[in-house]
């Protein structure tokens, strides 16, 4: 399929088939660059800190829709994630309508910390479902020490209030992190969250931290997981735990 000559979108990593990614679904997979966040245990840190020196990871996008076209018959959808994927909205808008043109679903990562993307994707018509990460409990200090920086907690809230009320499939997620979220913590943010379709408790991995100091941080165990999985569910039907 043939991409026009504005079609210019960043991507630095590319996996033709996940069976872990979409819940229910056999999806691509392509890693956008850069973040507004920093988060401190954040797994793609090469995509928040050092994406510049990427290059031999470059995956040109005219790529990503040749293998959608050519595996379309079994590959339900596209995952966009990051980095952050609305910095590149602008990129993101002839990319996506092209992957529309492939027939495939499209799911969008978010920190949500731009509404405005999102409300125009929706409005393009350009994402079937969108996973945003709810960082920590929803007060300034505690949300700017998740996510390594302040003054965004109005828009994760706007968003949070957006996707809940535009139509489009999604899911909220929380990386459960000693230190930063306590059984708690996942207690309010779900009181927060009540009224949402899913919520995904996500168990933390310290291998490759942005932060050094949280590869030395021990993850809460199973157990403990399964017991903050029960305070949620007080609060919302659906949740779901992802150990691995």
């Amino acid at each position: 399929m043939p991409l026009t000559a504005n079609m210019k979108l960043d991507i630095f990593g590319f996996i033709e088939n996940s069976f872990i990614d979409w819940d229910g679904f056999i999806t691509s997979i392509i890693f956008l660059p850069c973040c507004n966040f920093r988060c401190p245990f954040c797994h793609n840190k090469e995509l928040v800190s050092d994406w510049k020196s990427l290059d031999d990871r470059r995956v040109d996008p005219r790529d990503v829709i040749d293998v959608l076209m050519k595996n379309k018959e079994w590959i339900d959808g596209l995952t966009v994630t990051g980095g952050e994927p609305t910095l590149h909205v602008d990129a993101l808008v002839p990319f996506l309508e092209a992957v529309r043109k492939t027939g495939v679903k499209i799911k969008i990562d978010t920190n949500g910390a731009n509404p405005s993307a999102l409300k125009k994707l929706v409005e393009m018509k350009l994402v079937d479902y969108i996973a945003m990460d709810v960082k920590a409990r929803l007060d300034e200090d505690a949300y700017a020490k998740a996510c390594g920086v302040d003054g965004f907690l109005s828009n994760v809230k706007e968003s949070i209030k957006f996707i809940m009320s535009c139509g489009v499939d999604y899911e909220f997620r929380t990386t459960v992190v000693p230190d930063l979220v306590t059984a708690s913590d996942i207690s309010d943010i779900a009181k927060y969250l009540s009224g949402c379709k899913k919520y995904a408790l996500q168990k933390f991995h310290p291998e490759n931290s942005l932060d050094e100091s949280f590869k030395d941080i021990k993850p809460y165990s199973d157990n403990e997981m399964e017991k903050m999985k029960n305070l949620a569910m007080v609060h919302i039907p659906v949740v779901k735990l992802r150990l691995r």
